[in-house]
């Protein structure tokens, strides 16, 4: 059985920044500067006592003098190259809030644009729903996105009219409230997903999977269901009903 990721990368961002001293490595650079030098003299620290102490002839001193000799000339280029690669790491969440603030600006330039097949733009779905980020009432009709996963994400009231999803992973995604009008879901994966008040008019869910799915209150209006996967009989009459009423063909299999 499929599980939900304990924890995603916004969810952790979140944690962080309760932290007064988090907040403060992310919004100072002088702050992370400081932190990335003090990181560095102890990580030196460490390795110069360990040269110092690891020898057949240990000095009774050795993990207490000398701490000063790290900063020297000699060390200057080794001290530099290691507080570089602490500030790089402590950037590493803003680096990543650049990213995605650059996929929304790809989506939405491609939506304008009217692109139609793009594999950085299903990338870009992949990357912003494996990290978390809610991507409520975007529109994405009309677009090519074979293949898609997006496992656990959350869509709510997104548009995906005329969109191409065939064999996409959407398992356990949130899509309350979301169009399918006309879209290709030929042998999709909506086990688990919550599609209450999805509207599938005229949608393909040939041989789709919608086991375990939440259906209460979609719409199924002119659509193909042969093949469907569904744990009852559903037919597609069109009804708005407080739950699955349609007569859906069940594979029995």
């Amino acid at each position: 059985m499929r599980t939900k990721p304990a924890t995603t990368w916004y969810e952790n961002q979140r944690r962080r920044r309760r932290s007064p001293f988090f907040r403060r490595l992310d919004r100072s650079f002088k702050f992370r500067v400081l932190m990335a030098a003090a990181c560095s003299f102890a990580l030196l620290s460490l390795v110069n006592r360990f040269e110092n102490c690891h020898s057949s002839r240990l000095a009774p001193d050795c993990l207490t003098s000398d701490y000063l000799d790290i900063i020297s000339i000699g060390n200057v280029e080794s001290f530099s190259i290691v507080a570089a690669a602490f500030v790089y790491i402590f950037e590493a969440g803003k680096r990543k809030e650049r990213e995605h603030h650059e996929m929304v600006d790809l989506l939405l330039a491609q939506r304008q644009a009217g692109t139609t097949n793009s594999l950085g733009r299903i990338r870009a779905i992949e990357d912003l729903a494996a990290d978390g980020l809610w991507q409520d009432g975007f529109d994405l009709r009309g677009a090519n996105l074979e293949g898609l996963r997006i496992p656990f994400s959350r869509w709510r009231g997104a548009n995906f009219a005329a969109t191409v999803l065939r064999d996409a992973d959407l398992h356990g995604v949130d899509l309350q409230g979301a169009d399918f009008t006309g879209a290709d879901l030929s042998g999709a994966d909506l086990s688990a997903a919550d599609l209450s008040g999805a509207r599938f008019t005229r949608a393909c869910l040939n041989k789709a999977d919608l086991r375990g799915a939440e259906l209460a209150g979609a719409h199924f209006q002119d659509a193909d269901l042969s093949g469907t996967l569904a744990d009852r009989p559903l037919a597609a009459n069109g009804a708005e009903s407080s739950g699955p009423t349609m007569d859906l063909q069940h594979d029995a299999s």
